[in-house]
């Protein structure tokens, strides 16, 4: 990522928001990334247990809040976003899954 300006070097509010609107644009690519890699691991997964794969969900998020955490950020908020993504990416690997098995 290739930003202009630091925080701290920023002169105004518009020059911040063009740094936060880059970083997001960032931040949805590599969701995008994410999610190519989501759709990839159905073909690994042969029942909805291993789709919803409790344990791996659940250790997901508990890292990623703990990842949050240790860069100053609020771990709740950071938990519920992954849990959300998660959730979603669980739906998204069912109708895969889905679709795989009436082939």
């Amino acid at each position: 990522m290739n930003l202009s300006k630091s925080p701290s070097e920023c002169n105004c509010k518009d020059e911040i928001r063009l740094q936060i609107d880059e970083i997001d644009k960032e931040i949805i690519k590599l969701f995008g990334l994410r999610f190519r890699y989501v759709n990839e691991i159905v073909k690994y997964k042969n029942n909805i247990e291993s789709v919803v794969a409790q344990d791996r969900k659940d250790h997901v998020i508990k890292a990623r809040g703990e990842w949050a955490e240790e860069h100053g950020l609020d771990k709740e908020t950071f938990e519920q976003i992954y849990r959300f993504l998660v959730d979603h990416n669980i739906g998204k690997e069912l109708e895969i899954l889905e679709k795989k098995v009436k082939g």
